[in-house]
């Protein structure tokens, strides 16, 4: 049999070709490639898996006989509304929320393809952030969980799995409701001593404020997914509109203008838009199909939330030395959804994995346990950490000064998940992490931390076998955090020894 295999339109980076001809190799060992170019590739083989070439990542279709056939891929990415420029990323639910720093859907299906995943299988993911990793085992069947210290990333990433066999029709009907009702004048009295509205109000314009309030009391009462659907596409935009500058990672002051679309017409926009993605995502497979995928808010460091549960496979991106802001960034709609008080995002910032900030407590905490190595890091580890100090000087500022501390206790903290989560998974389970490189000048010095080889040897030290490292190129980032931006990412695979 001769199948010829068909390629999006997009350019493929060199990583997904590599990965492209690993799935091949593994949901379809005994073929023979027999040409491979810009646009399709020719296999051959006596007998092929039709049900595997159904499952490749990097393919839209198969073509036999001259009659076409869509991928499960091909399908979900079907979207003749956008520009066949690179791989699309916001098919499905994955776009209902942005979210910093998540990874790309397309690495977590190869990557699950690549190490033998499939239905039946139950897979981790210990930083689940938006839900990229549940979400896309959703779409091939597979029973995934995560975890996530932020509840806002908890709840978007169980909204998007929910989504999937949400009533379409009936959230239609509900969006024509919310529409009517948002339409009409509105107004809110802020009752003394509400400390929520309070900070609401200093940081979003009280017509908008308005609406949000009004949508999150009419859809109070609703099913939870129609509810938390309308909640989380409203959050989506709360940025855009605040007094938060949306371009800038941290909380400051908004100097760019206010969008020229209303609030309404973006939120009616966006939430009619996904409600079509999911209607398709349903159309590639009956509701039914989608398992029940979730994620729960809880330290990963510690906590085992799962049972008695053993998973096949991890795959994860987790947070890098001093990572992003994930908190700053999104404060406003954590405080409005009620997930977190104003005078709490202090400490929910700082006990995020990676955090570039430090309790008051943990400023005298951290000195000595460096001093001792009381986390008994590797040695590459703890001498990069030591000649960090040495190099600081009176010209650096406190977050130059802190930076030697967050990095220490940054491998501490992940020192503490590779061990747990090696206590969730079944023997020989594979562990995928996707992790930038990090860099820093301390005292006029430049340190390029190469945060995945130094994780992969903590790995090491908790009981994980090193597979692989593979260098993954990222796409070029432009605008205001593009000198900050990670230009070199490593999927670290691990097995369980």
């Amino acid at each position: 049999m001769q199948i010829e295999l068909l390629k999006f339109p997009y350019s493929y980076m060199e990583y997904e070709k590599i990965l492209q001809i690993r799935e091949l190799k593994v949901l379809l060992p005994e073929i023979e490639v027999l040409s491979d170019d810009k646009h399709n590739t020719i296999i051959s083989g006596e007998r092929i898996n039709l049900d595997n070439v159904k499952e490749l990542t990097f393919y839209r279709a198969y073509k036999i006989d001259g009659i076409s056939y869509p991928t499960r891929q091909g399908l979900y990415e079907k979207d003749d509304t956008l520009r066949a420029v690179k791989q699309h990323t916001r098919y499905s639910t994955h776009g209902i929320h942005e979210y910093k720093g998540k990874f790309n859907p397309q690495i977590v299906h190869a990557i699950a393809n690549i190490f033998g995943v499939q239905r039946g299988h139950k897979v981790l993911d210990p930083f689940d952030g938006s839900g990229t990793t549940i979400v896309e085992c959703a779409h091939a069947g597979i029973e995934a969980y995560g975890t996530d210290i932020n509840p806002l990333a908890c709840l978007i990433a169980n909204t998007k799995v929910a989504a999937l066999k949400m009533d379409v029709e009936e959230a239609s009907v509900r969006l024509y409701e919310l529409k009517r009702t948002l339409s009409q004048p509105m107004t809110i009295n802020i009752p003394e001593g509400d400390e929520r509205l309070k900070y609401l109000s200093n940081w979003i314009p009280m017509e908008i404020l308005c609406m949000l309030e009004s949508i999150r009391n009419e859809v109070e009462n609703d099913d939870p997914t129609i509810r938390n659907f309308f909640l989380v596409v409203a959050s989506d935009l709360i940025r855009d509109y605040s007094y938060q500058e949306p371009s800038d990672l941290r909380i400051r002051r908004r100097k760019s203008p206010m969008p020229e679309v209303s609030f309404l017409e973006a939120y009616l926009q966006k939430a009619s838009k996904y409600l079509q993605k999911i209607e398709q995502a349903q159309s590639v497979e009956d509701k039914s199909f989608f398992p029940d995928n979730h994620a729960l808010n809880c330290d990963i460091k510690y906590a085992k939330p799962f049972g008695d549960i053993k998973f096949d496979a991890a795959i994860t991106s987790p947070p890098y030395v001093t990572a992003l802001p994930y908190i700053d960034t999104q404060r406003i709609s954590l405080v409005w959804l009620g997930l977190c008080s104003a005078s709490e995002i202090g400490r929910l910032e700082a006990s995020l994995i990676g955090s570039r900030e430090l309790l008051k407590s943990e400023k005298t905490k951290w000195p000595s346990e460096i001093a001792e190595n009381t986390g008994c890091l590797p040695a590459e580890i703890y001498k990069l950490v030591c000649s960090m100090n040495e190099s600081l000087n009176e010209n650096d500022g406190f977050r130059k000064q802190a930076v030697p501390t967050l990095v220490y206790k940054y491998f501490t903290e992940m020192k503490s998940m590779f061990i747990n989560v090696r206590s969730m998974m079944k023997p020989s389970g594979l562990y995928g992490l996707v992790v930038g490189h990090n860099k820093t000048t301390l005292g006029g010095t430049e340190y390029n931390i190469d945060t995945p080889y130094l994780l992969a040897v903590l790995a090491q030290q908790c009981g994980w076998q090193i597979e692989e490292l593979f260098p993954l190129q990222t796409y070029k980032r432009y605008g205001l955090n593009a000198k900050n931006a990670i230009n070199r990412e490593t999927l670290i695979v691990l097995r369980n020894a």
